[in-house]
């Protein structure tokens, strides 16, 4: 983030975080409040050691990154850059972005959800316990082609049942954590295919691997993900929100080529296609994270006609005029 790029986000945060003025001393700034809020985030470090970087007591760390991690989810979101897709022209730009970029059609989205992981809260018993034995909450979320988030949902895994989709063919893209829908393409399942649903596969991934690299990027630039979050279930929360609201904005800093020498992602951070494969993106060489794991499976292996019938229908798209040139040399390389 460059200083005029911190200068801007203060501009919008420092309203909803500014303290009056009292007669026994005078209050933190907001610039200050901002720099260790973005200071925690970006390292992780613990409160103590902030503290020590301050000179504030470790106790006041604690406020200030829960109080301005919820003023950069509503100022972020008051700005339009946590804008939920609402009507038909929204679904569409997302499905014609992953058409152009990624050769899948009517796609509204890749979907994919983490465990954030955090210290046991007190007296929960095993409420936030997961299968990799640790506690945490869970991070839903889904993004557009160009690595932003749309939706996210931190709590619950069955909020995307009821969220807006459009009728078929359109649907999310999804891996084997969830179950095949009308509305949520999955891979085909066995140990040996035909050629045709090697193909499908291969351009779900291909398309699906966005959500892989926005997580991947929000993990390596906010190393709070680093190691397990020593905080309240209700500071995670908002501590995860804040999180997402700061990548959608460089993101689209990045995107729009407003940040130049402080660039959040350049082009070699993300996975790359090139004649031989795909070349993993900077990220993969820097993704040790303790704190954000993948779910397991939500989903069952039943699945409705209707469900089965649409993928078979992209399946026979990318095999005839939705097919591109490199998928068979791609698909048959040994």
């Amino acid at each position: 983030m460059s200083p005029s790029t911190f200068e801007l986000l203060l501009t919008w945060v420092a309203p909803l975080i500014t303290k009056k003025s009292t007669r026994m001393r005078e209050p933190i700034p907001p610039d200050e409040r901002l720099s260790v809020t973005l200071r925690y985030l970006v390292t992780g470090d613990a409160y103590t050691t902030i503290a020590a970087s301050y000179r504030i007591s470790p106790t006041t760390v604690g406020r200030i990154v829960q109080e301005t991690c919820d003023a950069l989810w509503n100022a972020l979101s008051e700005q339009g850059f946590l804008r939920v897709p609402c009507n038909t022209n929204d679904w569409k730009s997302i499905a014609n972005d992953f058409g152009q970029m990624w050769n899948f059609p009517h796609a509204l989205g890749a979907l994919d959800g983490k465990h954030v992981v955090m210290q046991a809260p007190a007296r929960s018993g095993s409420i936030f316990f997961n299968y990799k034995k640790t506690h945490s909450i869970v991070l839903l979320a889904v993004c557009n082609a160009r690595y932003e988030f749309t939706l996210v949902d931190i709590g619950d895994t069955e909020a995307l049942e009821s969220c807006p989709s459009k009728p078929f063919p359109y649907a999310f893209l999804a891996d084997d954590a969830f179950g095949l829908k009308p509305n949520l393409m999955k891979f085909y399942r066995n140990q040996y295919l035909p050629l045709d649903e090697r193909i499908f596969n291969y351009r779900l991934s291909r398309a699906r691997r966005v959500i892989e690299n926005a997580f991947g990027i929000a993990t390596t630039r906010f190393r709070v993900f680093r190691r397990p979050i020593i905080a309240t279930e209700q500071k995670v929360v908002l501590i995860t929100k804040a999180v997402v609201a700061l990548h959608n904005f460089l993101m689209s800093l990045t995107l729009s080529q407003r940040s130049n020498s402080y660039n959040y992602c350049p082009a070699n951070y993300v996975d790359q296609e090139n004649p031989c494969g795909t070349t993993p993106g900077e990220w993969r060489n820097h993704d040790s994270s303790d704190g954000l794991i993948p779910i397991a499976r939500t989903g069952s292996n039943n699945y409705s006609r209707t469900a089965k019938q649409v993928r078979d229908d992209f399946k026979d798209y990318f095999m005839n005029e939705g097919a591109v040139d490199w998928q068979w040399a791609t698909v048959t390389r040994t």
